[in-house]
C-alpha cells in the first residue's frame, strides 16, 4: 500500500485516513472536498466530527471502533478504584505498628491502614455497549462489582443487568460514560437527570463532554452532591480559572484515556480488518445488514497520524492518503477468505448510513485491477 500526503491524492477513488480531531472544522471540510474519495477511514472511534446528513452516498465512511477499548477501559477502572480508595490506600511505605504482646492476635480487631471500600459489592453503571463498555463490564464483574448496562435495547442472554431507564442508571456508586456523541445522546445526562442521581455518585466520562450537561455537573460537584473524573471537557482545554479545575470533587485529565504503548498505530488494525472483511465478503451470500451501529459504540478518538505497510496477500490495493507522518508498520492482515460472516464483525466500524452492500461494493471497486 502506498501512503501519500492528502495533497497528492488522485482526484478520484483514493482512500483517506483522517485524524479528524487534529483539524479545525474548516480544514476538515477542505480535505474532504479536495478529492472524490472512495473511502474515508477515521482514526477516531467517534464520527461526530462528520456531518452525516451531507455525506456523499458513494463514499464509504468507517471508523476505528475497537482499537482503543483496552486503554479506555483501563482508564475507567483506574478512575473507579482511585475514587474508592480516595481516603487512603491499605499499604504503607513501612510497617509502623508496635510489636504485639505474646498472646495478642496477629491482626487486632478494627485495625486498618486505610478507609477505602473497594469494588466488591459496588454498583457500577456502564453507559454504552460498544467495545469499551463490554470490556469494562467484564473486568468490573470479575472484581465483584454489580454491573448495570445502560443501552437502548436489551441484548438477549447478556450476563449483566440492562436498562434503558436513566433513573436506574444514575442510582449507582459509579457511572462510566462510554457512549458516542449523537443527536440522541447530546446532554443525555442533563440537569434534571443529574439532579436525580444517587448522592455521592462518581461520574467517569471517557467519551464526549457534550453527553453530560457540564454546567449542571460542575454545580453538583461544587455542592458535594456528585464526584467526577473527566477525560473530556468543553472546551478542551478548560479556560484558566474554570471551577472544574479547582474542585476537590473533580479529577481531570487532558483527553489521554486512549493512550497506551500501542495506541499510536492502533487504528491501522481496525482499518485493515474492515478492508479484509469487506474484500472477502460475497454479496450474493451475505444479507445486507444496515450499519446502524449500536448507539453505545466506542466514542473516543486517537491521535494516530498515519499508516504504512498494510496489505493483504494477493489483493490489489489503492493508494492511501493520510494526514501526518506514517505510523510504524503493522502486521499485514491474512489473505481474505470468502466467508460472508466476517462482515458481521466489522459492521460496527461502518458509519451510518453506510450499509453492508454499499461497503462491499466500494471495496470491490477499489480493488479492481487498474484502479488507483
Amino acid at each position: 500500500m502506498e501512503l501519500r500526503p492528502w495533497q497528492e491524492a488522485p482526484e478520484r477513488d483514493g482512500v483517506l485516513l483522517m485524524a479528524p480531531h487534529e483539524l479545525s472544522a474548516g480544514r476538515r471540510a477542505e480535505v474532504l472536498r479536495s478529492a472524490r474519495w472512495s473511502w474515508v477511514h477515521l482514526t477516531s472511534a467517534g464520527a461526530d466530527f462528520i456531518d452525516l446528513a451531507e455525506w456523499p452516498a458513494d463514499t464509504l465512511l468507517t471508523r476505528s471502533w475497537r482499537c482503543y477499548a483496552a486503554p479506555l477501559a483501563e482508564y475507567a477502572l483506574h478512575a473507579v478504584l482511585t475514587h474508592e480508595w480516595r481516603r487512603g490506600t491499605p499499604w504503607q511505605e513501612r510497617d509502623t505498628r508496635s510489636a504485639p504482646a505474646p498472646d495478642a492476635p496477629p491482626v487486632p480487631a478494627g485495625a486498618s491502614t486505610g478507609s477505602g471500600t473497594g469494588l466488591w459489592g459496588a454498583e457500577v453503571t456502564v453507559a454504552g455497549w460498544g467495545a469499551v463498555g463490554r470490556r469494562l463490564a467484564t473486568v468490573l464483574d470479575a472484581l465483584g462489582a454489580r454491573v448495570t448496562v445502560l443501552r437502548r435495547s436489551p441484548e438477549p442472554g447478556s450476563p449483566f443487568h440492562q436498562t434503558s431507564d436513566l433513573g436506574r442508571a444514575l442510582d449507582a456508586d459509579h457511572l462510566v460514560v462510554a457512549l458516542p456523541l449523537t443527536a440522541g445522546t447530546r446532554h443525555l445526562f442533563d440537569r434534571a437527570a443529574l439532579g436525580r442521581a444517587r448522592p455521592g455518585l462518581h461520574l467517569v466520562n471517557v467519551s464526549r463532554a457534550a453527553i453530560v450537561d457540564q454546567d449542571a455537573l460542575t454545580e453538583l460537584c461544587a455542592a458535594g452532591r456528585l464526584f467526577a473524573t473527566l477525560d473530556v471537557t468543553d472546551p478542551e482545554p478548560l479556560p484558566t480559572g474554570h471551577p472544574l479545575r479547582s474542585l476537590p470533587t473533580v479529577r481531570l485529565s487532558p483527553h489521554v484515556a486512549w493512550r497506551s504503548r500501542d495506541s499510536d498505530a492502533a487504528f491501522a488494525d481496525d482499518f485493515a480488518t474492515i478492508w479484509a472483511a469487506l474484500a472477502a465478503a460475497d454479496s450474493s451470500a451475505a444479507p445486507d445488514p444496515s450499519a446502524t451501529a449500536d448507539s453505545s459504540a466506542d466514542p473516543h478518538s486517537s491521535h494516530a497520524p498515519g499508516i504504512s505497510d498494510v496489505s493483504a496477500p494477493g489483493v490489489p490495493v489503492p493508494a492511501v492518503s493520510a494526514l501526518g507522518a506514517p505510523a510504524p508498520a503493522v502486521p499485514a492482515p491474512s489473505a481474505p477468505t470468502p466467508d460472508a460472516r466476517a462482515l458481521d464483525a466489522v459492521i460496527p466500524g461502518l458509519v451510518p448510513p453506510t450499509t453492508g452492500r454499499r461497503a462491499r461494493a466500494a471495496v470491490r471497486a477499489l480493488l479492481t485491477p487498474g484502479r488507483s
